[in-house]
């Protein structure tokens, strides 16, 4: 037996038919969709304890179905909306830009922030929320972007992020929040979460907190954005904070490793100014090694590593000690000096470089590349699905001109000859296998490594058990389950994921020996900006907490 509603919605000129079906016999009455859906249009019957649905009020987003624990309720029919209501801002085109402009301009008037974030459903249980590491109330703000309130949307967001400006252009979207959103759940296009954070962020003013002061100091080795999350809940809490950076400027990763046109550094050096003028000392230039440690644990009551991960991976490739090969940090460095200093780089011009890798990082240093006149080939071994890559920045990439090829690697490298072999990779969880016979011989005049980096273990005495892994098949919370994230119908990669990184983040508030805690890429290794945030957020909580517990005890005693 079952009990099929068939509402009929009209969304402008479009006629758009749903089907609810709802399975008697298999609901169980446990109001998991009647507490999720975002229209109210899951209702319950409580004379025969099972949910009912209102036609009127359905408009196909499929949070009943994804969220419903015993397949009792399905959704038929396109959802209510269409590609054309997203607002997609296109790039800067190429002819006439500045080689440091940003290539994604974000919105240019309150108007159309006010529109996209009018398409937010408001969802009792948001799954972009999720979807963002750093759980970001991002229904809340966009209740009030879309009244026109920058200002209280910025208040909203600082409660879990301060460096929205930064993350608005860095993360990718599309494998978090945006691809956590319900819209895309349902197989629509989701919320443009990332450019309306980006305008929020942009224009209004950061909002610093209230001067307080305890007896408490804490050291932070690094400047990344983890450095940067830890600083702002230290110092908001009254904490004295020295940070330690071994470069010439506060930043880390953010500094060198982003190019000018994807991060503009002037979004870094005003993190810092305010953190600065808040009381948190900065001493640039001093790199703290494992013999300067314990002279810091000593002066302070907490100290925390967020070294980042700086030892480049080199793989097993004859001829990757020549004088012509480096890796990408060191040449995204020379390059971005350049490119601050308004200077020609006449050694790249018209050279070919190959560059070993094809994700972010590698499309940075090709994007780089060809801003000096240069040509650069960007080889990976593994499938193009597979690919750990920004879409948006690949499609930019090759836009400007990059030659990126997936199932390829580079078998050998003598002197100015790379030889090239495809690939054949199937299967995301098995390695590819090359396919021999089809080797390739290149000129290139220089190699740059782009394939990640690892952590150089000179702390491991310190915190012997890092990095950490997330565990995607460990036992899922239930609230988390129950979200919708992990249906069979949805790619579920994206539910996994944001619980692997809800794991490591939850290591983040866990001290190692003598209340040293470690955060970022020093924890899990290579990481992205955001998940390195929200472990320096969480990271400064637990130590205010701690110090709460030790106040709480000092006044009993």
């Amino acid at each position: 037996m079952t009990t099929t509603f068939s509402p009929q919605i009209t969304t402008g000129q479009h006629h758009i038919s749903h089907t609810v079906e709802i399975l008697p016999d298999r609901c169980a009455g446990c109001q998991e969709c009647y507490v999720r859906c975002p229209t109210q249009a899951i209702g319950f019957d409580d004379f025969n304890w099972i949910v009912t649905a209102d036609n009127e009020l359905c408009i196909g987003c499929g949070q009943c179905e994804r969220t419903c624990p015993f397949s009792a309720i399905f959704v038929h029919g396109a959802p209510e909306t269409e590609p054309s209501h997203r607002h997609e801002i296109a790039p800067v085109p190429i002819a006439g830009r500045q080689a440091w402009e940003e290539t994604r301009p974000g919105f240019s008037n309150l108007s159309q922030v006010m529109a996209e974030a009018a398409r937010c459903l408001q969802c009792p249980d948001p799954t972009c929320v999720r979807g963002c590491p750093a759980h970001n109330n991002i229904g809340a703000m966009m209740r009030l972007a879309a009244q026109g309130d920058l200002a209280g949307a910025r208040a909203v967001f600082e409660q879990t992020s301060h460096l929205g400006s930064i993350c608005s252009r860095v993360c990718n979207q599309a494998a978090q929040c945006e691809g956590a959103c319900s819209w895309t759940l349902a197989g629509a296009d989701p919320v443009a979460i990332g450019l309306l954070e980006r305008f929020v962020f942009d224009h209004s003013p950061i909002n610093t907190p209230a001067p307080k002061s305890i007896d408490k100091k804490v050291a932070i080795v690094g400047s990344g954005p983890a450095a940067m999350a830890a600083s702002w809940e230290l110092v908001g809490a009254g904490t004295k904070v020295s940070v330690y950076e071994a470069a010439l400027a506060p930043g880390g990763l953010l500094n060198d490793g982003i190019p000018e046109f994807s991060l503009p550094s002037s979004k870094v050096r005003e993190q810092w100014r305010v953190l600065g003028d808040l009381g948190v000392e900065i001493f640039l230039g001093h790199r703290v090694g494992p013999d300067e440690l314990d002279s810091l644990i000593a002066k302070n009551d907490n100290v925390i590593l967020a070294i980042g991960a700086s030892n480049p991976i080199r793989p097993a490739i004859p001829g990757l000690d020549g004088p012509n090969v480096s890796d990408a940090m060191e040449f995204l460095a020379k390059t971005g000096s350049a490119l601050h200093q308004m200077r020609d780089l006449p050694e790249l011009q018209g050279k070919t470089i190959l560059v070993v890798g094809a994700g972010n990082t590698a499309m940075d240093v090709a994007r780089m590349a060809i801003r000096f006149g240069a040509k650069p080939i960007c080889v990976e071994w593994v499938n193009e699905a597979f690919a750990k890559v920004r879409l948006d920045e690949l499609a930019e990439a090759r836009a400007e001109g990059a030659d990126v090829r997936f199932c390829h690697t580079v078998a050998s490298i003598h002197g100015s000859r790379a030889t090239l072999v495809k690939t054949n990779h199937t299967k995301r969880s098995k390695l590819p296998k090359v396919i021999e016979g089809t080797e390739e011989d290149l000129e290139v005049d220089f190699v740059i490594l782009a394939l990640g980096y690892r952590l150089t273990g000179e702390f491991s005495p310190i915190a012997p058990k890092v990095p950490v892994h997330g565990d995607p098949d460990e036992f899922i919370d239930r609230t988390w389950l129950a979200s919708g994230m992990f249906h069979e119908s949805h790619n579920t990669a994206i539910g996994n994921t944001s619980w692997s990184r809800q794991q490591l983040t939850d290591a983040a508030t866990r001290p190692f020996a003598n209340g040293v805690y470690v955060i970022g890429d020093a924890l899990i290794g290579p990481s992205t900006v955001v998940e390195a945030m929200a472990q320096g957020r969480e990271a400064g909580r637990a130590i205010i907490r701690s110090f709460d517990d030790t106040l709480i005890s000092g006044n009993a005693m």
